[in-house]
């Protein structure tokens, strides 16, 4: 006496030679959408980390800060923050943090005058004549930073500082970022060799979060990951909040902002990347 074929059997049998022919059509991984049907002639799917390492995943425009819970679609419609900065980062003071980020500036006063306070760059734009931006720093309140950013201001020529590198991205609703000494396209950095440590030459960890991204012109450290600072920074067009704890803040924009904006808004880009050499022609920390 044979026992009747069951349903699965009957589905198993006439899914066999075809499924493979169906997927290949649509180009589906086979081995994947099979398994189920084809556990005994399918091979197991294989697992291969593909994950490229990305040193500027951290927090630019893309992170998300507060609530995004229950609710926070109504919110976004009746105008109480975007996507990216509800609960306390949208109703956050910004008049008392631009207090405070005066206040930190303002501790300078109480230094030498050999200690510097500002900087320099000259920016040209696909070789023209270069325009200067001068920053001011916060010299009292993040010595270790501010050292870090002078050292790599005073190097010359092929001795890994600023000057000959460029503005390798345009972030439009961020900034622009700069400071690659090593490939120039912000893949890599590296800090003064002064500043790194046996367990960790290349980069040093974070100072403090003293200077808050309010306003248009702050000049902040890009950091890939915690306490992993090399010689990377941005300067921001606008505010951003997203990058308050995350990034170092340690200087303004004091003079040039408009070369900042005239390079924010008309340069060209292709996902980011400027199609025209932003270089830095001169640099310095006098």
């Amino acid at each position: 006496h044979k026992s009747r074929p069951t349903m699965t059997s009957v589905m198993n049998h006439l899914l066999r030679p075809n499924a493979a022919k169906l997927l290949t059509r649509q180009n589906l991984p086979v081995s994947r959408c099979l398994a189920p049907i084809l556990s005994s002639h399918a091979s197991p799917p294989s697992h291969h980390n593909n994950v490229q390492a990305s040193t500027t995943r951290r927090a630019m425009a893309t992170g998300t800060r507060g609530a995004r819970g229950h609710g926070w679609l109504g919110k976004y419609r009746a105008g109480l923050g975007g996507r990216h900065l509800q609960g306390r980062w949208h109703f956050r003071d910004v008049d008392e943090l631009n207090a405070v980020n005066d206040e930190v500036f303002a501790m300078n006063e109480s230094l030498s005058k050999d200690i510097p306070t500002e900087a320099y760059f000259d920016l040209s734009v696909a070789g023209d004549e270069p325009r200067r931006v001068v920053i001011e720093l916060a010299s009292a309140a993040l010595p270790k930073t501010i050292e870090n950013f002078r050292l790599l201001c005073e190097q010359k020529g092929d001795e890994g500082g600023y000057e000959s590198s460029s503005v390798y991205k345009i972030e439009k609703t961020v900034g622009l970022c700069m400071g690659d000494v090593v490939d120039n396209d912000g893949a890599s950095g590296r800090c003064h060799p002064k500043m790194g440590t046996p367990a960790s030459p290349f980069s040093f960890e974070d100072e403090g979060f003293f200077i808050s991204h309010t306003d248009p012109g702050i000049v902040s450290m890009m950091s890939p990951g915690v306490h992993r600072n090399d010689s990377r920074f941005l300067i921001t067009t606008t505010g951003a909040a997203q990058l308050d704890g995350r990034f170092v803040a340690f200087g303004r924009v004091k003079e040039g902002m408009d070369v900042i904006n005239d390079i924010a808004t008309g340069v060209f880009t292709k996902r980011g990347r400027p199609t025209v050499e932003i270089k830095v022609v001169a640099c310095g920390a006098p």
